[in-house]
C-alpha cells in the first residue's frame, strides 16, 4: 500500500516545523495526557478489563505519533498490529475512542501553539491522520474470527474448553480457577502443551496449590478476579502481551460465569447478596451514637466489605474547594487528619469532584502529590465520592496497602451503594448536632489533641505542654493548629469554649 504524506498539499501554508513542534510538545506532556485519559475512561464507564488495553493503545499512539511526518504507513500498520494483539477485548467503539481522543489532543494543542493561519490546515492534517489510523485498524479486525476454528478442540473440562477457544499462542505454563475463602482451593487447573499448542486438564496436586498461594500473596500480574471469591491464576512468561492476553482470557471467563446464571435458572443472586450487605451496613450506621462512631463505621466496614486493606476519608468544602482528612482505617489517622489540599495542589481534584461515581486509578504516581505517594506508599487507588442529593460531601480512598490491584465491577458497585447510604447518615448526623458549625465534626480530635486542648484549658503554656507530653514546642504548635482548624476556632480561647460546649474536655 502506498500512502501519501498526511501533511496538507503544498498550497496550504503549514510548515513541517509547526506540525513537528505540536507533536513533540504532545509527547513531552505524556504524564498530563495520561491523567486526562484516565478521567475520560472513567466518564465513559469503560470496563476495567478493557482499560489497560486501551491505555496501551493510547500510549502507543502518543509515543509514536511524530513518526507520521516521515512514514505514515508504518505508523498506521504498527497501530493496526497493536489493535489485533489486543483481541478479543477491544471492539470497534474502543478503537474509535482511542483515536478520537488523540485527535482531540492534537487539535487542542494546535489551538494553543500554532499561529491562527496554521490552525485550520493543522486540523485537516490531524483529522486525515486519525481517519487513516481508525480505518486501517478496523479494516481487519477488532473481532477475533480466527478463534472460531479452535472450537473443534473440546473436552469435558469447562476451563480447558474455554482456554482452547480463547487463549492465543503465548508462553503459558498452567492456568487455574481458585477459591480463596474459607481457604485457598484449586477448583480446576489446566496445563499448556507447547508441542500441540493446546491445553489439557490437570489433576489436583499440592504443588499447584502452593504455587497458587504464592501468586496470590505476591500480587502476581497473572491473578484476576472472575467472580465472587473466585480468581483466575496462571503462570507464564511475564511480557506485556502475555499479561494482556491473560487479562482478556480472565474477562471472558468472568463473562461466561455471569451468563451461566441463566443456565442455573436465575440471575438475582448478586443483587440479593448486595441487598444483604446494605441491610447489615444500614444497621451499623443506625447504631452510631455520634459523628466519630459513624465515620469509624464507614471507613472500617466499607474497607473490609470491599476486600480492601486501607481506607482514608476526606470531607470536601465547596466554598474553598479543599479536601480535608478526617478519618481512616488501617492507616495513621493523625497523619490523615493533617492533610488539607486544594485544587491548586491537586489539579485533578476538581475533575474527581465532578465525576459523581468511583474512579479507579491504576497508578497515582503522576496524579497525586509525590510527598503523599511516597509517605503512604501509594500505587493503585479507588477514588470514591460521597454525595448527598448531588452535593459533594467528601472522597474516600481505598487501596490494598500500596500494592497494585484492579477492582471488579461487583466490588465497585457495592462500595458505591454503601457510600450512598453513608452520605445520607453523615448529613443527618450533622443536623442532629446541637449548634453544629463547620462541616468537619468536632469529635474527630485525636487523643493527643484532646490532651493538649485540656492542658490549654488548664492554663498551661506551649513550653510546659511540651515538657509534660515529652514532645517539642514545634509539635505542640502543629497540634494546636490542627485543633483550631478542626473546631473552626479563631484562637485558643474560642477552641476551649467550643470543646467544653461539646464536652470534648472538662
Amino acid at each position: 500500500m502506498s500512502r501519501p504524506s498526511p501533511l496538507p498539499s503544498p498550497s496550504e501554508p503549514l510548515p513541517k516545523k509547526v506540525v513537528q513542534g505540536v507533536l513533540q510538545t504532545l509527547q513531552a506532556q505524556e504524564a498530563e495526557c495520561r491523567m486526562n485519559w484516565s478521567l475520560r475512561m472513567a466518564r465513559l464507564d469503560i470496563p476495567e478489563v478493557t482499560q489497560p488495553v486501551l491505555t496501551h493503545l493510547f500510549q502507543f499512539l502518543l509515543r509514536n505519533i511524530e513518526s507520521a511526518l516521515n512514514d505514515e504507513e508504518a505508523l498506521v500498520r504498527a497501530f493496526q498490529a497493536e489493535v489485533m494483539r489486543a483481541q478479543p477485548s477491544v471492539m470497534a467503539s474502543d478503537v474509535l475512542v482511542v483515536v478520537g481522543f488523540v485527535e482531540e489532543l492534537l487539535i487542542s494543542m494546535a489551538w494553543r501553539m500554532a499561529e491562527p493561519a496554521h490552525v485550520e490546515p493543522f486540523i485537516r492534517f490531524a483529522h486525515r491522520l486519525c481517519f487513516d489510523l481508525a480505518r486501517e485498524a478496523l479494516s481487519e479486525g477488532y473481532f477475533p474470527a480466527k478463534l472460531a476454528a479452535r472450537t473443534q478442540f473440546m473436552c469435558d473440562a469447562p476451563l480447558v474448553n474455554w482456554l482452547n477457544v480463547l487463549s492465543a499462542e503465548c508462553d503459558w505454563k498452567w492456568f487455574a480457577l481458585v477459591r480463596t475463602r474459607p481457604q485457598v482451593n484449586v477448583e480446576e487447573s489446566a496445563l499448556y502443551v507447547p508441542e500441540t499448542r493446546m491445553w489439557t486438564a490437570e489433576a489436583p496436586h499440592p504443588e499447584r496449590t502452593e504455587q497458587v498461594r504464592r501468586a496470590l500473596a505476591e500480587g502476581s500480574p497473572f491473578v484476576a478476579a472472575v467472580g465472587d471469591n473466585l480468581y483466575a491464576v496462571a503462570a507464564a512468561r511475564q511480557d506485556p502481551l502475555t499479561v494482556r492476553r491473560f487479562r482478556q482470557t480472565a474477562q471472558w471467563i468472568h463473562n461466561a460465569l455471569q451468563l451461566a446464571v441463566y443456565v442455573r435458572g436465575g440471575h438475582g443472586s448478586g443483587r440479593a447478596e448486595l441487598l444483604e450487605v446494605l441491610l447489615e451496613f444500614d444497621d451499623i450506621l443506625a447504631t452510631a451514637s455520634d459523628m466519630n462512631e459513624l465515620l469509624t463505621a464507614v471507613v472500617e466496614h466499607v474497607c473490609r466489605r470491599g476486600g480492601f486493606r486501607r481506607s482514608a476519608l476526606f470531607l470536601y468544602n465547596p466554598i474553598t474547594q479543599t479536601v480535608e482528612g478526617v478519618h481512616g482505617y488501617n492507616v495513621n489517622v493523625e497523619e490523615i487528619m493533617r492533610i488539607r489540599q486544594t485544587d491548586r495542589d491537586i489539579p485533578s481534584l476538581a475533575q474527581f469532584v465532578q465525576i459523581a461515581k468511583p474512579v479507579f486509578l491504576k497508578d497515582v504516581a503522576n496524579i497525586l502529590p509525590q510527598p503523599y505517594v511516597n509517605k503512604f506508599h501509594l500505587s493503585s487507588l479507588l477514588v470514591c465520592p460521597l454525595i448527598d442529593q448531588r452535593r459533594m460531601l467528601g472522597i474516600m480512598l481505598l487501596d490494598h496497602g500500596g500494592k497494585s490491584f484492579t477492582p471488579d465491577n461487583t466490588t465497585i458497585r457495592m462500595v458505591e451503594a454503601m457510600l450512598a447510604r453513608a452520605s445520607r447518615m453523615i448529613v443527618t448526623q450533622m443536623y442532629r448536632q446541637a449548634g453544629a458549625g463547620p462541616i468537619t465534626p468536632l469529635t474527630t480530635l485525636t487523643k493527643r489533641e484532646r490532651e493538649i486542648l485540656q492542658l490549654i484549658a488548664d492554663g498551661v503554656d506551649t513550653k510546659e505542654i511540651g515538657k509534660a507530653l515529652h514532645i517539642s514546642d514545634y509539635t505542640v504548635t502543629e497540634h494546636v493548629s490542627s485543633i483550631l482548624r478542626k473546631l473552626g476556632a479563631k484562637n485558643r480561647t474560642e477552641a476551649v469554649a467550643k470543646a467544653m460546649r461539646e464536652r470534648i474536655i472538662h
